[in-house]
């Protein structure tokens, strides 16, 4: 088996892996677009996503690279996330002198308030992960860099921590989506049971989403997400993502019908289960 994770080792999406598959079998890459195009191509059995935070919301490149392959969704992990920041250790007493942050957009934006509070004239350099950014750090141990990421990044690339848990709030949790095309299981809490929906409307008329939506609501359908995000074809277009909690099967795929039979464009991605709350992977 073959696993693909935003890597490298040390980055939230690999702890997330790593409490789902066995380690050995984990995979880094170092760009989602190169993770997803290998799953897309079969060198991947799986691999390991972000799709929504807590602070941050939706994890934009992640849908619109879902949209354009699309992959299935096997399971979905969630995970508490904690920022911490780190420096090199030969400048741990002088961490405040800081000159510049690197860590992925998610992360700087999750630690915003702290950043505005503690160096708000420092230079930030968004990279492609929270592990990349401790690398980073650590391979320019000369230089006054911090990074923002997890407490295994830091041990990782053997980073001092020097200011714990910056993250804006306190309950922060980020949910990764398992991709691949054979069902399988985890060992962790079992949530509830989900599917994710893509569909486009019908027609542009006034009541287009409502029309659609009302389908779910008469077979009394809990949605628990609905978002749009552009086609990239002409501005105004837009394709629909909605998350909704698992009814009874026949019940789905009357929805599904029905959404069709009124000539809206719509693909089943995944009837998933979740897993909460995982403990941290060293």
């Amino acid at each position: 088996m073959k696993v693909g994770y935003l890597g490298p080792r040390g980055s939230f999406t690999y702890s997330a892996a790593a409490n789902f598959f066995n380690e050995n079998v984990l995979l880094p890459y170092d760009s989602l677009t190169a993770l997803l195009e290998e799953q897309r191509k079969g060198a991947l059995d799986y691999c390991v996503v972000p799709i929504e935070n807590t602070i941050e919301g939706s994890v934009l490149p992640t849908l619109d690279l879902i949209f354009q392959t699309l992959p299935t969704i096997q399971a979905e992990i969630v995970l508490p996330i904690q920022q911490q920041l780190m420096v090199h250790p030969a400048h741990a007493d002088s961490w405040q002198d800081t000159e510049l942050i690197c860590s992925h957009q998610q992360a700087l934006a999750q630690s915003q308030v702290f950043l505005m509070n503690h160096f708000p004239t420092v230079d930030i350099e968004q990279i492609g992960s929270t592990a990349q950014g401790a690398q980073k750090v650590a391979g320019n141990p000369e230089k006054r860099y911090a990074a923002i990421g997890s407490r295994d990044a830091a041990k990782q690339f053997g980073l001092t921590i020097v200011q714990e848990n910056i993250q804006s709030i306190s309950e922060n949790e980020t949910r990764f989506w398992v991709l691949g095309e054979q069902p399988v299981a985890g060992n962790l809490p079992h949530g509830k049971n989900k599917a994710t929906v893509l569909f486009d409307l019908a027609s542009d008329h006034p009541g287009a989403l409502y029309q659609g939506l009302a389908i779910f609501a008469a077979e009394d359908i809990n949605l628990t997400k609905i978002e749009s995000r552009t086609q990239k074809t002409k501005l105004g277009e837009y394709f629909f993502i909605i998350d909704l909690e698992t009814p009874a099967k026949e019940k789905l795929n009357k929805v599904l019908l029905q959404l069709k039979e009124q000539n809206f464009a719509v693909t089943l991605i995944g009837d998933y289960p979740t897993y909460l709350p995982a403990v941290r992977k060293s």
